[in-house]
């Protein structure tokens, strides 16, 4: 996956409000993963995020392509 652009991992906690993005939490829930697990995707660009303010935020497109690709693991591997 490509990283977002240095100047879109900076913005302020106010700008990321906004419905392109969602919180480490509401990844968790969505992707029936740990926040650890969520980070280490993350590390490995397996996920689009930015760090604001101490907090994680994840492209809404990413948690949906990256749940796609998990439910199509688990039906390759029945």
């Amino acid at each position: 996956m490509l990283r977002l652009p240095h100047r879109v991992r900076r913005q302020s906690d106010k700008s990321n409000k906004d419905n392109n993005y969602i919180s480490l939490s509401e990844s968790c829930k969505i992707l029936f993963l740990t926040e650890s697990s969520i980070r280490y995707h993350i590390i490995r660009h397996r996920l689009k995020a930015f760090k604001s303010g101490g907090k994680w935020y994840l492209s809404k497109d990413s948690v949906e392509t990256f749940k796609t690709w998990q439910n199509y693991n688990k039906r390759k591997d029945h």
